[in-house]
């Protein structure tokens, strides 16, 4: 299994991804500061919100397999910075979650994770289950 680091805003789906993907038994609560559950790194928001805080993620990524940037598609906006993907030397895919609801809008999701410099993307629903098998394949779970 790959050590999978997650990152994303507040609301974005990282803790129900690691609940989803591969333990039920995880409680998704508010991180204040890096949490290590097993081969996943749930980042705090706040680490992506604070560009003072990056070199903590580009030090945290440096025992990573894979970073997945979360993109939630009911969000308008994106925290990540144009080419956010660069600083790390690791391999970035992007997620996109809460696909399912009425208000999601998949094509702009794509275009933030696009624009942060990430060139595989995926698409899920932890509520209906869906796409969570190609991440599994992908974090060899």
């Amino acid at each position: 299994m790959k050590k999978v680091m997650l990152i994303g805003e507040w609301g974005s789906g990282k803790s129900t991804l690691i609940r989803a993907l591969f333990d039920p038994g995880y409680v998704p609560r508010k991180v204040l500061a890096l949490d290590f559950h097993r081969n996943f790194v749930n980042t705090p928001s706040e680490f992506l919100e604070n560009r003072r805080f990056y070199p903590a993620l580009i030090t945290a990524s440096a025992d990573c397999d894979i970073l997945a940037f979360v993109q939630d598609a009911t969000r308008s906006t994106c925290q990540m910075p144009p080419a956010f993907a660069a600083m790390f030397n690791r391999r970035v895919i992007g997620v996109i979650t809460k696909t399912d609801a009425p208000t999601a809008n998949q094509l702009r999701a794509r275009k933030f994770l696009l624009n942060t410099g990430v060139k595989e993307i995926f698409s899920v629903s932890a509520a209906q289950d869906t796409g969570l098998d190609k991440l599994r394949a992908v974090f060899e779970i």
